[in-house]
C-alpha cells in the first residue's frame, strides 16, 4: 500500500474547496472555505473514518494507519475552464513550467503537486495585480 494518502482537490464556483481521497478503501471527503480549512476538515473526517473501521474490525485499518503523509492534487482544469481568457501557455511561461506539461495539467493527463499548484497560483495572482495597476 502507498505511503501517502492521495487527495484530489477541486475548487467550486462559489470558492469552496472540496477534497476526496483516492487510494484508500472507501472514500473520505470534506470541504472548506480555504485550502487550510479543507485540510483540517479532511483530517477530522479521516480520523472518524478510521475509528469506525476499527470498531468494525476492518482488516485494512493497520495498513491505512501507516499512511501518515498527505498528497494533495489540485484541479487546474476547472480554473482554466472557468476563465478561458487566462492562457495556459502564458502562465506556464511566466512560471517557467514547460508549456506541454502545463497543458497536461490542464487536460488532466498529469497531476500537479501542491507546490506546483501554489507556484501557478502565485503567477496568476501576480498577473492579477499587474492587471489591477493598469489605468486608461
Amino acid at each position: 500500500m502507498a505511503k501517502s494518502i492521495k487527495v484530489f482537490v477541486e475548487k467550486a464556483d462559489d470558492g469552496t474547496y472540496w477534497g476526496t481521497t483516492q487510494n484508500i478503501p472507501g472514500v473520505v471527503t470534506a470541504y472548506g472555505n480555504s485550502l487550510e480549512e479543507l485540510k483540517e476538515n479532511l483530517k477530522v473526517a479521516f480520523d472518524d473514518y478510521l475509528e469506525i473501521a476499527e470498531e468494525q474490525k476492518e482488516e485494512w485499518v493497520k495498513d491505512v494507519k501507516k499512511m501518515t503523509d498527505w498528497d494533495y492534487q489540485m484541479d487546474l482544469q476547472a480554473f482554466f475552464y472557468l476563465i478561458p481568457e487566462v492562457k495556459i501557455s502564458a502562465i506556464g511561461k511566466k512560471a517557467r513550467i514547460n508549456e506541454s506539461l502545463m497543458r497536461q495539467y490542464v487536460t488532466g493527463k498529469a497531476a500537479a503537486s501542491e507546490e506546483r499548484v501554489k507556484l501557478i497560483e502565485k503567477v496568476i495572482h501576480e498577473l492579477g495585480r499587474e492587471l489591477q495597476s493598469v489605468s486608461f
